[in-house]
């Protein structure tokens, strides 16, 4: 394989691999602060894409504000979500959590579809331009996008927890609950917002991959999917992880397209997957740490 068709299918990697990891920092916050998976995840994923057409092409808003008017929106869903879901199944079991979120995705999925119908909804780039060659490989310029938003989208949290009083609570609280209660935490707050937070990141990542290939339709199922595979792949317990496994899921994805098929990619993914669980559940680059 010639060196520009590698460098084709790395670059295609890295950028499906930022949003693999975007959506499975979704993932990772809500898990260290519960203990359990939202795999309503995907399709808020998706409502973030279809609530940025909504405000850009309906509303006529810029970007920017609609990014701002999607976080606020995702936001409250995430609010919702803890209060109406989460809280009421958490108190029986974790796998209760599991199955009222499976249905809330379902409840999600159909909604989608009846406001805005089954087709995909095209979403424009967000520059104009033609692409970069480099090294013989074609990158566009939202790839640029992809990778810039979602290396700021985790620079931003690691600020957050390490630097503001809310992110060492939220941090604290995830590592031991018990003594967080005791020092007089009230962490039924805190882990709604850490669902409140969850939902703004998988909703900006649903604005992210858009213009990539759709807003709507089916998406969801698969992100969910690929998030949670690149959330056990790299960590679960660690943002950076996290974003790592995504990246390297991505990679791996693209590398078993282009050299063998394209029709294998998500059963490598889940084969990965269960290797990871077996032999390393922890993840690839996790060592022992508590959350972050």
């Amino acid at each position: 394989m010639p060196f520009s068709d590698l460098l084709q299918l790395l670059i295609g990697g890295l950028t499906i691999g930022s949003i693999y990891g975007l959506v499975a920092v979704g993932f990772h916050i809500v898990f260290i602060a519960t203990g359990v998976i939202n795999f309503a995840t995907g399709e808020q994923v998706v409502l973030g894409g279809l609530l940025a057409v909504l405000f850009t092409t309906v509303l006529k808003v810029d970007l920017v504000t609609s990014f701002v008017l999607v976080a606020v929106s995702a936001a409250f869903l995430g609010l919702i979500i803890e209060r109406l879901v989460v809280r009421p199944t958490i108190k029986i079991s974790e796998i209760s959590v599991i199955i009222a979120t499976i249905a809330l995705s379902i409840i999600i999925q159909n909604v989608d579809v009846l406001i805005w119908g089954k087709e995909h909804i095209s979403f424009p780039p967000f520059s104009k331009g033609d692409p970069v060659v480099f090294g013989g490989a074609v990158i566009s310029l939202h790839n640029f996008w992809v990778i810039g938003l979602t290396a700021l989208i985790v620079i931003v949290l690691k600020l957050f927890f390490d630097y503001t009083f809310w992110g060492k609570v939220i941090k604290g609280s995830a590592n031991n609950m018990t003594a967080a209660r005791i020092v007089g935490v009230n962490t039924k707050w805190v882990i709604a917002g850490t669902f409140a937070l969850s939902s703004m990141i998988t909703a900006f990542a649903g604005i992210i991959v858009a213009p990539i290939t759709y807003a709507g339709g089916t998406l969801g199922t698969m992100l969910a999917l690929k998030g949670f595979i690149a959330a056990i792949l790299g960590g679960i317990t660690s943002t950076n992880a996290v974003v790592f496994g995504g990246v390297l899921l991505g990679i791996l994805e693209m590398l078993i397209a282009g050299f063998i098929s394209s029709g294998y990619r998500d059963a490598i993914a889940i084969f990965i997957l269960m290797v990871v669980l077996i032999i390393r559940p922890k993840g690839l680059f996790t060592f022992g740490e508590k959350a972050q």
